[in-house]
Parts: C-alpha cells; sequence; structure tokens
C-alpha cells in the first residue's frame, strides 16, 4: 500500500509545472504580445514568468505595457544579469549583434533565445490558435445555415403582406376624408412598417453570402476614416475621443468598405452603453502579421452579459436594427479571417479588440 501511495505522490509532482523566469530584450509589439498572450494562456508544464524587459526606446509598447504590469525595465538588457532566479533571456530585437553579445556576456547558467526561435514557437502557436478560431468558425457557420434559412423563410413570407400593409396605411394617410383624430395613428402604422422593413433588410444581408471585393490599402487609412465619421458622434453625446495610430502599419490586401463599416458599427455599438464624460479611445497597433484595431471605453465597465450579447443579431439589450449591425461585424472580421475579443476591468473600462491578418 505504500509503495503504490508513493508512487501516486512521485506522479502528482511530476504534473506541477515547472517555474520558467524569463526576461525579454527588446520592448516592440512584439515583446508585448508576448507578455499578453502569456497573461491569457496557461501552459501544461511549464509556469511561465516574465520578470524583466530591455529596450532602448522609453515609449516602445513593450516596454510601456511592461512598466505598467510592474515588470522590471531598464535601457541595458545587462542589468538582467542581476535579476534573482532569472533563467531564460529571449532576444526579441531580430539583431544578430545584441545576440551575440547577450550570449558573451550573460553568466554561464542563463540560456538564451534568438527572436527566430522564438517566431517559431510563435508560429506553431498561432496555428494552434487558428486551428481552434476555425473549429469555432464552422460550428458557428453550421449554426448560420440553419438559422438561416429559417431567416430567409421567415423573411419572404413577411415581407410580401408588410408591403401590402404599408401601401394600404400610406393610401389611409393620404385620404381626404380621414378624420384627423385617426391621423397619428395611421402615422404610427406607416413609421413601423418602416422600421420592420429595415430590420428585414439588414436580417437578409446578415444571412447571405458577403461579397468581398479585397484590394490593397492600409488598416490606418480605413480607421483613420472612420474616427472621422465617429468623432461629432461621441462629441454630441458628451464622451470625448481620440485617436493614436501605429505609424509603421504596412498596406494590406481586404475590402474597405466592409472593414469601415465593421469598425463603425463596433464602436457605435460600445458608444450606446457609454455614459458623458467618459473617454473613447481608438488606436492601431502591429503585431508581427497581425493588426490589433483597439477601442477602449474608460471610465466605466460593462458587464459581462451585456458585452456577450453585443454580437448577437437577435439581442435586445439595445434597438434591433443596432443589434443587427453590430452582429454584421463579428461576420464581416470572421470573414477576413480576423477576430474580436472583449475584456472589461473594474477601474480601468472595457476594450473591444479587432485583430485582423495582414495580407499582403
Amino acid at each position: 500500500m505504500q509503495v503504490v501511495e508513493t508512487i501516486h505522490d512521485t506522479v502528482q509532482d511530476e504534473r506541477q509545472p515547472e517555474l520558467l523566469n524569463i526576461a525579454l530584450v527588446g520592448g516592440g509589439s512584439g515583446c508585448k504580445a508576448l507578455i499578453q498572450f502569456l497573461e491569457t494562456h496557461i501552459l501544461r508544464h511549464i509556469h511561465v514568468h516574465i520578470i524583466g524587459v530591455a529596450g532602448a526606446h522609453k515609449h516602445a509598447p513593450g516596454l510601456a505595457y511592461a512598466r505598467e504590469k510592474g515588470i522590471y525595465t531598464t535601457s541595458d538588457y545587462r542589468n538582467l544579469f542581476d535579476l534573482e532566479n532569472l533563467h531564460l533571456i529571449i532576444e526579441l530585437t531580430g539583431r544578430d549583434d545584441v545576440l551575440r553579445e547577450i550570449v558573451r556576456s550573460k553568466p554561464k547558467h542563463l540560456k538564451v533565445m534568438d527572436h527566430l526561435s522564438a517566431r517559431l514557437f510563435w508560429e506553431l502557436i498561432e496555428l494552434q490558435e487558428e486551428k481552434t478560431r476555425c473549429e469555432k468558425r464552422l460550428v458557428r457557420a453550421n449554426q448560420l445555415t440553419s438559422v438561416g434559412r429559417m431567416a430567409s423563410y421567415l423573411a419572404h413570407e413577411i415581407r410580401n403582406p408588410l408591403v401590402s400593409i404599408g401601401g394600404f396605411a400610406d393610401n389611409i394617410l393620404e385620404a381626404p376624408e380621414l378624420p384627423s383624430s385617426l391621423k397619428p395613428k395611421a402615422q404610427i402604422i406607416v413609421d413601423e412598417v418602416r422600421k420592420l422593413e429595415r430590420v428585414l433588410k439588414k436580417m437578409w444581408e446578415y444571412i447571405r453570402p458577403l461579397k468581398k471585393n479585397a484590394t490593397k490599402h492600409n488598416y490606418n487609412e480605413v480607421v483613420e476614416k472612420a474616427f472621422r465619421i465617429l468623432e461629432p458622434e461621441f462629441r454630441s453625446r458628451g464622451v470625448d475621443i481620440t485617436l493614436k495610430l501605429d505609424r509603421g502599419m504596412p498596406d494590406s490586401l481586404f475590402d474597405l468598405d466592409l472593414i469601415l463599416d465593421a469598425l463603425l458599427s463596433v464602436a457605435r455599438g460600445l458608444m450606446v452603453l457609454m455614459e458623458s464624460g467618459q473617454k473613447f479611445s481608438v488606436r492601431t497597433e502591429i503585431c508581427w502579421d497581425t493588426v490589433g484595431v483597439y477601442f477602449e471605453a474608460k471610465g466605466g465597465v460593462i458587464s459581462t452579459h451585456i458585452l456577450e450579447e453585443m454580437f448577437n443579431p437577435f439581442s435586445d439589450h439595445q434597438e434591433t436594427y443596432t443589434g443587427l449591425a453590430v452582429a454584421m461585424s463579428k461576420k464581416i472580421v470572421d470573414d477576413h479571417g480576423g477576430d474580436i475579443k472583449i475584456a472589461s476591468e473594474e477601474g480601468v473600462g472595457t476594450t473591444i479588440i479587432i485583430e485582423l491578418p495582414i495580407e499582403r
């Protein structure tokens, strides 16, 4: 009995994740992406803890993000050698001279991973995540196919009677013999018919396949265009809005009009949940082969239930027309091979991240 218990205890110990303390050299967007990835993913056999970041540029996104998270930062990578219990340094600058100098000057017990190896592991992780996203899209596509057939049938069956009702209501409203006391009621019928027609049109657009016209543009261009449209709308609600663009943005293949529609719909969906006095920021950020468009609502937390329902085409948390438009944005992003992520934190605010691939 004692032998069995000892073996069991040994197996349990072997399953405990090994602690790995890491320092990063290079404070760019790849550094930030790696920190964020390790914050949201739990590795099975290794518990990774980033304890230091070195970067030459004080305001580089990775270095700034590390400071926000309370991670030790420095402009000189040699200061990382003094960190207690440091196991591994990952070089992310992509410069061979920096890599050679780290290898030459590091303490003997420290391991070093070069940027190509880090990129290889990142690509493997991306492949696994893309597989997961594809599986989710397949499940969602199957669901939408069933819903689409039903919605198409209902739209067809409702449209014809609705046209008749709207036509008769118009005739009644224009009839000279109609008592003035009934005109407001006839106008209500006309208005409600028009509203239903808009809902049907939006539903039809949602269930039918998208027609993409992918041409070469710059994501900054479409984000800036969306910002110009949104700015007066946000300010009219008493919400301050700012824009920050990653100026290293390369050109990419995508449908400019569809992506613009998606950005506007997501921003407006978040706008209706904000209050006067809050702040809203739009920014772009490159992470290797992906661009992130960040919509950040600062000054309040939106409940998880409402955030999840934002992309439900039949949600009742906001007007149906708006709900369908936001759901359509999710379809557009999915069709471009991207993803939408949501985060809401007490005391910080709510962020919606639209991730899109850079396709040259």
